[in-house]
């Protein structure tokens, strides 16, 4: 379905999802080429990059306080065509995001050197470390407005326009930390400096797809005195903060479970980041399937179509858990010639293939798991799951890490051992609480705009593509 004055197209879920899985492919294919580079520079540069992103993932997870919420209640006022109100609930979003970068920056650059040192950082990685979290922070000014500028377009069906700004900034990631730290010999500067760039390019490049393919704009249009502007963001926020606290507490738990790791050396530490490298394009495959799922969830929400967002959720839950098998099963096969790319040594492949034979396991759960999360979300029930996943964090996932790494000395195995048994209690709790169906009598999470023509944007026409 085609709205012609808004640019909102109704989509099937694998048109809203394949743009998303060529930007995982992209996003994936950057990434391995920035370990690839670190790696040939020094292994002990990308052992400290990847300690200080790590910190990082609490602050990114919090960087999407609004645009959680944006995504649900954008794309429920547009399946219950309340496009205007949809128009503007976006440009509150895009503002908010936008100050609350500014904040996370300035966090960042006070507690940075605090936190490197509660992880146990190797001594040697910590001013290398605390460097790249610097540079890093100013970039963090650019990253909510990106999140939320991306989920307003998801909303909008647009993720044709989300791998424009994708192929751009990946292309340029990758060629600027080649000249950086190859070329120019810039070290953990030059490792951080493309991301400033390159995230201050997409800023640009989504006020232009906005602007062309939703009529949505930062600066266009004064605050309403009416309310509904701090109404939108509350209720963006009922929905935001407690995912948001979820993630933030699990990032923690993951913390924690780092600083085990850190204990056994830069060898285990870089083991893990190329494990996670590899096991990216099965998480970014799941993050697809799951995030085009809960935009057609939030649709079907607000008109109203819940059983139809029911059983169209358990059917993307088990093909994107099957799928994330074979696809672990096929990474775990051809683990030795793969992680020879990245130039590690033995005891390192080693490590890094027996973490990636336990994702086998790891990942179908975390599918059926981030499948059902965010349909839940989407469909405004997000309090109960996020005790659920606090609970499996705190019962199983710093204990059962704790009892594998440091008294069976499991190493790296048993860190992957600990997170797949996490995310089975997970998965049972998420799937057990979508087919008892409370969240299908729930309200649709709606905000209501009294007209304000002058506030409207400009008309759009929307082409869909074939």
């Amino acid at each position: 379905m085609t709205d012609s004055r808004t640019g909102f197209v109704r989509k099937s879920l694998m048109r809203l999802s394949w743009p998303l899985l060529v930007v995982t492919v992209l996003t994936l294919l950057a990434a391995l080429g920035n370990v690839i580079v670190l790696s040939i520079a020094s292994p002990e540069l990308n052992a400290a990059v990847a300690t200080a992103n790590q910190m990082l993932g609490i602050v990114y997870d919090v960087s999407v306080l609004f645009s959680i919420g944006a995504l649900v209640v954008v794309a429920q006022q547009l399946g219950a065509g309340k496009e205007r109100d949809a128009a503007r609930s976006s440009r509150t979003a895009l503002r908010a995001g936008s100050l609350l970068g500014v904040g996370l920056a300035l966090i960042v650059v006070v507690s940075g050197p605090t936190v490197l040192r509660l992880v146990n950082t190797p001594e040697e990685l910590v001013d290398d470390a605390l460097a790249y979290l610097w540079v890093i922070a100013l970039s963090l000014v650019f990253n909510a407005y990106i999140v939320t500028a991306t989920a307003v377009l998801r909303a909008y069906g647009r993720t044709p326009a989300i791998l424009v700004l994708a192929i751009v900034v990946n292309l340029v990631d990758v060629m600027l930390l080649g000249v950086f730290v190859l070329v120019l010999n810039l070290g953990v500067v030059g490792a951080a400096l493309p991301s400033l760039l390159v995230r201050g390019i997409g800023v640009l490049i989504l006020m232009w797809l906005l602007r062309s393919r939703t009529g949505v704009t930062l600066f266009r249009g004064a605050t309403p005195r009416d309310g509904s502007s701090r109404r939108t963001l509350w209720a963006m926020m009922r929905l935001s903060i407690p995912t948001v606290f979820e993630n933030g507490a699990y990032n923690l738990a993951i913390v924690a479970t780092l600083s085990l790791i850190n204990v056994l050396g830069a060898n285990a530490i870089n083991a893990r980041s190329y494990a996670l490298t590899l096991t990216a394009l099965v998480t970014g495959v799941i993050l697809a399937l799951a995030q085009g799922n809960e935009t057609i969830v939030g649709w079907n929400v607000g008109e109203r179509d819940v059983r139809r967002a029911k059983l169209t959720t358990l059917r993307t839950a088990g093909w994107t858990a099957v799928a994330s098998a074979m696809l672990a099963a096929l990474l775990w096969y051809f683990a030795e010639p793969t992680l020879s790319v990245f130039g590690a040594r033995e005891a390192i492949v080693d490590m890094a293939r027996g973490a990636l034979a336990v994702s086998v396991v790891l990942l179908p759960l975390s599918a059926a798991t981030t499948v059902i999360y965010g349909a839940l979300r989407s469909a405004g029930d997000v309090v109960v799951p996020m005790a659920y996943s606090i609970a499996a964090s705190v019962a199983v996932l710093l204990p059962l890490a704790w009892l594998l790494v440091s008294q069976l000395s499991l190493g790296l195995p048993g860190l992957f051992w600990a997170l797949a048994g996490h995310e089975a209690l997970r998965a049972a709790l998420m799937i057990g609480r979508w087919l008892r169906g409370s969240w299908m009598h729930r309200a649709p999470v709606t905000v209501d705009v009294p007209p304000d023509p002058a506030h409207a944007p400009k008309e759009v026409v929307a082409v869909e593509s074939r």
